[in-house]
C-alpha cells in the first residue's frame, strides 16, 4: 500500500511521515511506503498512490481533491489536528488502514 500526506508545502508532514513508518515497522506491516507532497501536486501523483492524507491546514480543499481521488476509486481523508499536532504515527497510520479497509469493500 502506498500512502502519500498532502499538506501546503509538503514539508511540515514529514516528520509525521518518519512516525507513520515507525509505526508501520512496529506492527509488522512492511509493504507499505508513506511519502508526503505539497497539495499542488496532488494531479502529479494520483496515479501512484492508494490512500491520500490531507494534513488540517489544507482541509479547505477537501472536496475539490476529493473529487479527483474518488473518481480513480482511491480513498482520501482529511487528518485531525489532535493527531497532526502531536505528530502522532500510530493513529494517523491506523487512519489509513481504516481507509483502505474501507476501499476494499
Amino acid at each position: 500500500m502506498k500512502i502519500l500526506l498532502m499538506c501546503g508545502a509538503g514539508m511540515s508532514t514529514s516528520l509525521l511521515v518518519k512516525k507513520m513508518l515507525k509505526s508501520a515497522d512496529d506492527m509488522g506491516y512492511n509493504d507499505i511506503s508513506i511519502d508526503a507532497a505539497p497539495i499542488d501536486e496532488l494531479k502529479k501523483h494520483v496515479d501512484s498512490y492508494d490512500i491520500f492524507l490531507l494534513g488540517p491546514q489544507v482541509r479547505y480543499r477537501e472536496k475539490e481533491v476529493k473529487e479527483v481521488i474518488e473518481s480513480k476509486g482511491k480513498q482520501c481523508d482529511v487528518i485531525s489536528p489532535q493527531i497532526y499536532g502531536r505528530v502522532d504515527g500510530e493513529k494517523a497510520l491506523k487512519l489509513a488502514l481504516d481507509l483502505a479497509e474501507k476501499g476494499e469493500n
